[in-house]
């Protein structure tokens, strides 16, 4: 199956910086981050490079599987997400 090499950064708020570091922690494709969802793909970045990774990731990650800027989420949402993600790490 052939991929463009540049799906993931057509998606809102993923740049060559965010979609290099989802590839390096086996998320090749939206469709690899529509799979996992946003969560699971936050869970595999914060493992690769635990440093690198904050929770705008993880808004960032969400914003783009829905398509809208991670600023635009509500808080509730903000909220849920982090729930979610610390459930997931230890």
């Amino acid at each position: 199956m052939e991929r463009s090499g540049d799906d993931l950064e057509r998606l809102h708020n993923l740049g060559p910086v965010s979609a290099g570091r989802l590839r390096a922690a086996g998320i090749e494709t939206v469709d690899d981050l529509r799979r996992l969802g946003a969560v699971e793909a936050y869970v595999r970045l914060k493992r690769a490079f635990p440093m690198e990774t904050t929770q705008i990731s993880l808004y960032a990650i969400h914003g783009a599987l829905i398509g809208v800027r991670w600023y635009a989420l509500s808080d509730e949402v903000r909220a849920a997400l982090r729930d979610a993600a610390a459930r997931r790490l230890p």
